[in-house]
């Protein structure tokens, strides 16, 4: 934005950051309200496939059920409250049962089943013990889901994304945009960050620290022609290559419609989550709050079909890991790249530069001493993304 760019400044206070009674607000206020990244279609191929996803207090099962359609229900069984399915994901290769009395439910969310109903519950109305269904909403192939019945609808929350999305051309060159559902997932990592969840946020969508301190790891990039805009609540920005720069005959290929000369582009669906677009790749950059000062960032890459020749069929466990990485999954054979004794600062890649940033920030916020000043005039999508959390959660 230019002219009619809004004045950057800091919004939250300190202890947004860092105290447990606002974390607790948040979870309440902002993610048992709002759209939240639950994974991909291809996540929930067959009937059965499920996932679990904890959004704020609200447990949540997302399954494919047996006519193909993507539901969302509470994990909680509606005769005693009992958690159903304990975190994670795979196939229930049946209907869900509940472990405690073997209450049954069928993919629809249906009460099938009581033990000993005849004999126990000889007037029970199965019909009115359903499952509590939670909103599902799908763009692409990218799943959504709401806990709140009474949530704006997902066409609104997404406001003009898609339309922009798929509009949008950042370079002369290029004739299409990135199509995920076109693409092949060959990376899916998860990083453990020691700060709060909007602090990587927070400096994902920083302009001012691109080119200083990721001055060798992103040093292609011109990043004093970087702009951004808001869409509804969200967030689209683009920086384009230095002039004479082209990422054309790389060992990965260029996504079809994207030239070479394609810089970096990102869409930030409000909360937390962020669509990341480069000349030869696309991921999504889910950022998950596990404490006030502790976030999961869930990283998922994809590229063209052609760049699997030499790659396996499957995505496999990667076994050698950074103590930043809790888990990895790869198509494609990389060797580990051993960083002992070197410093973040020093290792000229962009997530560790990142993690020792958002982490040093943590650190500072948590002195007692903190306070946060002056934001430039690429850092104003922070001071965007804090009035969109303001408006779910005043400062009291």
């Amino acid at each position: 934005m230019n002219a009619a760019e809004p004045i950057s400044r800091q919004l939250l206070p300190v202890e947004a950051y860092t105290s447990s009674d606002w974390f607790q607000r948040e979870q309440r206020e902002l993610f048992g309200r709002s759209w939240v990244f639950a994974g991909m279609t291809g996540d929930f191929v067959r009937a059965g496939d499920y996932r679990c996803q904890r959004l704020g207090g609200n447990a949540l099962i997302v399954l494919r059920d047996e006519e193909g359609r993507i539901r969302a229900f509470h994990n909680v069984c509606r005769h005693r409250g009992a958690r159903l399915l304990e975190e994670g994901q795979g196939n229930l290769g049946g209907p869900i049962v509940c472990f405690y009395h073997r209450w049954t439910y069928d993919l629809a969310g249906r009460l099938n089943a009581v033990s000993f109903e005849r004999n126990q519950f000889p007037e029970l109305d199965k019909s009115c013990l359903g499952l509590k269904p939670a909103q599902v909403g799908v763009w692409k192939n990218l799943v959504f889901v709401n806990p709140d019945p009474n949530a704006e609808p997902f066409e609104q929350w997404l406001a003009g994304v898609p339309q922009k999305h798929d509009r949008d051309l950042h370079d002369p060159a290029q004739t299409g945009t990135h199509d995920p559902e076109r693409l092949i997932e060959v990376s899916d990592i998860s990083y453990r960050i020691k700060a709060n969840w909007k602090i990587v946020v927070e400096n994902f969508i920083d302009g001012y620290h691109l080119p200083l301190l990721h001055r060798v790891s992103l040093a292609d990039g011109d990043f004093t022609r970087q702009r951004w805009e808001p869409t509804g609540r969200h967030i689209a920005f683009y920086r384009p290559l230095k002039p004479g720069i082209s990422h054309d005959n790389q060992p990965v290929p260029l996504v079809e419609g994207v030239p070479g000369t394609f810089g970096a582009a990102y869409y930030w669906l409000f909360p937390n989550v962020a669509l990341f677009e480069t000349a030869t790749s696309w991921s999504s950059f889910h950022v998950v709050p596990v404490g006030p000062g502790e976030s999961i960032v869930h990283s998922r890459m994809r590229v063209m079909p052609e760049a699997l020749k030499n790659a396996g069929s499957d995505m496999a466990e990667i076994e050698t890991l950074p103590p930043y990485v809790i888990r990895a999954k790869g198509r494609i054979p990389e060797e580990p790249i051993d960083l002992s004794g070197v410093h973040p600062l020093k290792s000229d890649l962009v997530m560790v530069e990142d993690i020792y940033a958002c982490e040093a920030v943590q650190a500072g916020l948590e002195s007692g001493v903190a306070e946060i000043g002056p934001l430039s005039r690429w850092e104003a999508p922070m001071t965007f993304f804090q009035r969109q959390l303001l408006d779910f959660m005043p400062v009291p």
